[in-house]
């Protein structure tokens, strides 16, 4: 990949003196993203979803290819007088509607110009991968606020439900995928929650499921409520003891099973304070 490409698998680390906080480049990319939102509804004359990520890419002038990318699932061009962004053809139209705002926010760190400056003790270890990963979480962030404005999509949320039930519903308003959809709900309620994704564990002598609960990694043998889960077409709902800032606290958990075969997994939401009772 020469130095006019950047994407997910591959992000220029920048060697500067200076730098902005993940905080900082969050606020930033966050205000970029509303902004536009803001104005593809004035544009379009609706407030309702589904937000197209192409609809964004065609204001800001970029163009978008639909190629064979191999494993990869977006990435954008960077050029003299601007960008393109090339998804891959061969996934899931909803799939290519996040990587596609993903990549336009690879595009409002590049406004930023500045390098992130990760402290988190999560990447302690390795610098140069900590950069990596927190351009990523910035990225995802800025294609939420692009396809899930957050007062329309608390709207939705709201007339749904809060609850684990509610996520297929929102996954299909807004076009995009079930784990993009949970995993905006704790952002755009003032309750407290955490959403968890597991998938089976592959480990050969292993029979349970995997999952992060605070970017902290989480194994649960089965049986157990996401195994239940797992093997039934209905929520299952129980409360769990989880850790939160190091103390042990009883939560309310909601676990649902979504796809099917090899790429079926649970999403769990959990509510620290008992919501969802």
């Amino acid at each position: 990949m020469n130095e006019t490409q950047s994407s997910s698998s591959d992000i220029e680390i920048y060697e500067a003196s200076s730098a902005v906080s993940t905080e900082f480049a969050n606020d930033f990319i966050c205000k970029r993203a509303r902004e536009l939102a803001s104005e593809l509804i004035e544009k379009r004359g609706r407030r309702e979803p589904p937000f197209k990520a192409k609809e964004y890419a065609d204001m800001l002038g970029i163009p978008v290819e639909k190629v064979y990318l191999g494993n990869a699932e977006g990435l954008l061009l960077k050029h003299h007088d601007g960008y393109t962004i090339k998804l891959n053809e061969n996934r899931h139209p909803d799939r290519q509607n996040f990587s596609c705002a993903h990549e336009i926010g690879h595009t409002f760190l590049h406004e930023l110009g500045l390098p992130i400056e990760v402290v988190h003790d999560e990447y302690r270890y390795n610098s140069s991968r900590s950069a990596v990963k927190a351009k990523e979480r910035l990225c995802d962030t800025a294609a939420a606020e692009l396809l899930m404005p957050q007062e329309i999509f608390r709207k939705y949320l709201e007339g749904f439900g809060i609850s684990i039930n509610s996520v297929e519903l929102l996954a299909h308003a807004f076009k995009v995928s079930i784990q993009a959809a949970a995993f905006r709900i704790p952002e755009v309620i003032s309750e407290a929650c955490y959403t968890i994704r597991w998938k089976q564990c592959q480990k050969p002598k292993s029979r349970g499921f995997e999952g992060y609960f605070m970017r902290k990694p989480l194994y649960l043998r089965n049986p157990s409520p996401i195994s239940r889960a797992f093997d039934s077409d209905k929520p299952d709902k129980t409360f769990k003891s989880f850790e939160i800032n190091r103390t042990k606290k009883r939560c309310w958990m909601e676990s649902k099973a979504f796809g099917y075969g090899n790429i079926r997994f649970v999403i769990s939401l959990v509510f620290p304070d008992g919501k969802g009772k």
